[in-house]
């Protein structure tokens, strides 16, 4: 198994919430380089807040993945101006949540880009089952919603996918006792398409000598290079909340071994912006030498179950990958 090594850790988030439509929480960040520029993606609500589908998306830039951005677009209306940097408003969309971007290289110039989500669907009783959906665009800011499910079946996290070759990998929740009983775990499944995905095959659980009460929250399931990937499952611990990045590496993308038991990446100090819960975010961008990766992350001063208020920033570390 190779050696794993995490430096150049952000001391104060690289973007926080801030504008209105962020006043609830920012939550879920993509980032891509493309050519000289970086672009991030990431999720927002403001204090109109009904349920997780009432997410907007965002988009900012940077030239350095540090200092970043947020520029009018003016594609979506929020409080009657479009001088704003929203792409997709869920309530709009019919429903969206966890939401993750990545380039495919090998599609059509239309379809270059593309997103996977989750929209959570009425069920009698009154709860909401979280159906895998998909949209495409040609340069990351227009965007095309495709009507057919990706997978029709629950993921109530930020759900990955990637193209890998001939193939999209996805990377979903399950839950170990069926839809919201038992624990949090993480569940795969691939396709030749960028749709028809089938049922889903279980790839990561707790064991018996994790504590009892931790849970894996989203996978931030990546490739690094060809025969390496990686997964930061968020630990969700519920006796406090809290949220805590693991590790896990893999040379096929499905057969995943941790690394080791303990947290990865622990929580920031005390009154940091990453204090209480950590959510590293899929997608790798190359550092400066070679093995070297920089990844970015959402970092909370509040926990899983906390009231939000304006809460929310982005990190990022250096992931520096040793071969024995």
């Amino acid at each position: 198994m190779p050696e794993f090594k995490i430096t150049q850790r952000t001391v104060e988030p690289l973007l926080k919430a801030e504008r209105p439509f962020e006043n609830r929480s920012l939550h879920y960040p993509s980032v891509l380089r493309v050519q000289n520029e970086w672009r991030m993606w990431y999720s927002a609500y403001d204090q109109t807040y009904r349920d997780d589908n009432d997410v907007r998306l965002c988009y900012a830039t940077s030239p350095d993945g540090i200092h970043w951005e947020r520029p009018n677009l003016g594609v979506v209306e929020y409080a009657g101006n479009t001088a704003n940097n929203i792409l997709l408003d869920g309530r709009r969309a019919g429903g969206m949540h966890g939401m993750t971007v990545f380039l495919d290289e090998c599609a059509g110039l239309m379809e270059r880009y593309k997103l996977v989500f989750t929209r959570g669907e009425s069920r009698p009783g009154g709860w909401l089952e979280w159906i895998v959906y998909g949209a495409v665009s040609p340069d990351g800011i227009h965007w095309k919603l495709l009507p057919a499910p990706l997978l029709n079946r629950n993921s109530d996290t930020q759900t990955v996918c990637f193209r890998d070759r001939e193939q999209y990998r996805l990377y979903v929740r399950q839950w170990s006792g069926g839809t919201y009983h038992g624990k949090r775990i993480v569940g795969y499944s691939e396709s030749p398409t960028f749709g028809n995905f089938p049922e889903p095959v279980t790839i990561l659980v707790p064991v018996a000598d994790d504590p009892p009460d931790m849970q894996f929250y989203n996978s931030a399931a990546t490739k690094l290079r060809e025969g390496l990937y990686v997964m930061f499952p968020s630990g969700f611990y519920i006796d406090d909340q809290t949220v805590r990045p693991h590790l896990a590496v893999s040379c096929d993308g499905k057969n995943f071994e941790r690394v080791g038991r303990a947290v990865a990446l622990p929580l920031g100090a005390a009154g940091a912006f990453d204090s209480q819960s950590i959510y590293v975010a899929p997608g790798a961008i190359p550092g400066p030498e070679s093995d070297t990766y920089w990844f970015y992350y959402a970092g909370y001063t509040i926990r899983h179950d906390g009231q939000p208020d304006y809460a929310g920033g982005v990190g990022r570390f250096l992931l520096t990958v040793t071969s024995k």
